[in-house]
This record gives structure tokens, C-alpha cells and sequence, in this order.
């Protein structure tokens, strides 16, 4: 009884030590929304051509990051590099925001995630949605569903998130049931999730 626990606590302490189910473990470029409002910006890319330098990128990405911290003026470190790795000729990359403002400014491309009862507040509409299942509905529906999560993008990304997708305009994608993926370049996709 004693071993198999034993076995057990070294197999349960073997998938802590490596990150095994991390949310943050991608194998395409995802923008990754969290439960609290911050946003990982996770970038996977080759990593081949042997004019391809690792350390004048790192150098590129961390001068971005302190030339954006230094100019929001806030004294806070407000996007942070969290990951730089190359691994069998792939680059993953993953950049933190504090929240949907700081990534957008970061980028400059669009991306809102807060409340659907946010979205009207913020300047923003809903284009037109759907259930998971197919099913159309109107802008009303959407309202009432205003305690729930909603992400709004411009940009041809995949979005993963925290909870199960609910509800996905046109142009969206369904991977799974956290993750999907806007299509469409330069329109507006929406999820709304749990």
C-alpha cells in the first residue's frame, strides 16, 4: 500500500515539476485570456533559417516591453516577457498583459475582454451571434446575457479562455469548448463564454 502511494505522489509531483495541462502550453499562436482580466500572448514560431538570431530577438522583445512600460508612465512593469525558449527550431514566446487595454495598446489591434454588459459601455457592439449549436440569436438575447464573459477581436487569432465557449458570432471558429478562432482579418469576432 505503502509503494503504490508512494508511486502515485512521485507521478502526481513528476506532472507539477513540468507544467503538464498548463494553460499557457500552446502549440499555435493563441492569445490567452484569464480568469482575473490578464492576457497571455502566446507566439509559437519557426525557428530555422540559420540567419535567424535568439538573443537579438529576446533583445528586440524585452526593448519593445520597456519602451511600452516606460512611456504607460505608471511605475509598474505592465507587460512583462514570462517565457522565451527555442526548442527543435521553434521560438515560444509568451508576453503577459494586466488586462485587454494594455494588450491592445501593446499590439495596436483591438481586443476587449470583460463583461458582455461592458461591451455597450466601452464604445464597442456585438456583431451577429450564435449559440455553440448553430443557433442565431438576436442582439436582445445577447444583452440578457450580460453577466458572462465576452471577448471582442479584430485580429485572425486563436483565443483561448477560461471558461466553456457559450456563444460565437460569424467568422468564429469553435476548437474545443475554451478555444476558438477568429477567421476573418479586420472584422470583428466575438466569444462569449462562461
Amino acid at each position: 500500500m505503502k509503494k503504490r502511494n508512494m508511486i502515485f505522489l512521485m507521478a502526481a509531483m513528476l506532472c507539477l515539476l513540468s507544467a503538464c495541462g498548463k494553460e499557457t502550453d500552446v502549440d499555435t499562436n493563441t492569445v490567452i485570456i484569464e480568469k482575473k482580466g490578464q492576457i497571455t500572448e502566446a507566439i509559437v514560431e519557426d525557428f530555422e533559417q540559420p540567419y535567424y538570431d535568439q538573443e537579438e530577438l529576446k533583445r528586440e522583445i524585452e526593448d519593445k516591453i520597456s519602451q511600452f512600460n516606460t512611456q504607460s508612465g505608471d511605475g509598474k512593469e505592465a507587460v512583462e516577457l514570462e517565457k522565451f525558449e527555442l526548442e527543435d527550431k521553434v521560438i515560444r514566446v509568451n508576453i503577459t498583459f494586466p488586462d485587454s487595454d494594455a494588450y491592445t495598446s501593446f499590439n495596436e489591434k483591438q481586443l476587449f475582454a470583460g463583461k458582455v454588459a461592458d461591451v455597450y459601455a466601452r464604445g464597442y457592439s456585438f456583431p451577429q451571434m450564435k449559440s455553440v449549436d448553430g443557433s442565431q440569436i438576436s442582439e436582445a438575447d445577447v444583452l440578457e446575457l450580460g453577466d458572462k464573459n465576452a471577448v471582442l477581436l479584430e485580429e485572425q487569432q486563436q483565443v483561448k479562455v477560461h471558461g466553456k465557449i457559450t456563444h460565437i458570432s460569424d467568422g468564429i471558429s469553435l476548437v474545443d469548448e475554451k478555444t476558438a478562432v477568429n477567421l476573418n482579418e479586420g472584422q470583428t469576432g466575438c466569444i462569449i463564454y462562461e
